[in-house]
């Protein structure tokens, strides 16, 4: 019994962008004990929310409609005389922190979103852009993005990266033709 109470005091559940938990729902591996997703410790995604653990408050606030569940980091280093935080204990993500993972999760999204539809750019468009948007949507099962959403995202994102130039208009002067008459 000490071990699922235990287990069950090492998730935290947030609420970001549905299409977003979606994502990283099919992205990372589900703890199959406690449902909650299991972040590897070499990705950057580990140490936002292992920053962001804090103890919760007598009056802290309980998210409601949370729709994401988060196994917590558990790392045990002892720098600087600190024993690490033991997630039973420090197992509460705030409203704050939760804006920190979900910036952090967009950042994961749109890259691997952009590098893909680059990468049909730079092969010559093997596939329409559609065909693009429908694959990544189909890989990660996300319902809560339509498929024109991510093309415009895409879209903004080639704009800021080759910005158009205007071109320069130069106005055409009539032409005075002289004939030679001898």
């Amino acid at each position: 019994m000490e071990r699922k109470k235990r287990l069950s005091k090492r998730t935290a559940s947030v609420r970001i962008e549905p299409y977003l938990a979606e994502y990283i729902q099919k992205k990372l591996e589900i703890e199959p004990e406690t449902g909650g997703v299991k972040i590897p410790y070499t990705t950057d995604l580990y140490h936002v929310v292992w920053n962001c653990m804090a103890k919760p408050d007598s009056h802290h606030d309980v998210m409601q409609d949370c729709n994401l569940k988060i196994y917590l980091p558990s790392r045990r280093s002892k720098m600087d005389g600190h024993p690490g935080k033991d997630p039973a204990y420090f197992n509460y993500l705030s409203s704050n922190a939760a804006k920190k993972i979900e910036e952090h999760i967009r950042l994961l999204f749109n890259f691997e979103f952009h590098r893909l539809m680059i990468e049909n750019e730079e092969l010559g468009r093997p596939l329409r852009n559609q065909d693009v948007v429908d694959n990544f949507i189909r890989r990660y099962a996300l319902k809560s993005i339509s498929p024109d959403a991510l093309l415009k995202n895409f879209y903004r994102y080639r704009q800021r990266l080759f910005p158009k130039k205007t071109r320069k208009y130069k106005k055409k002067t009539g032409y005075l033709i002289i004939f030679n008459t001898y």
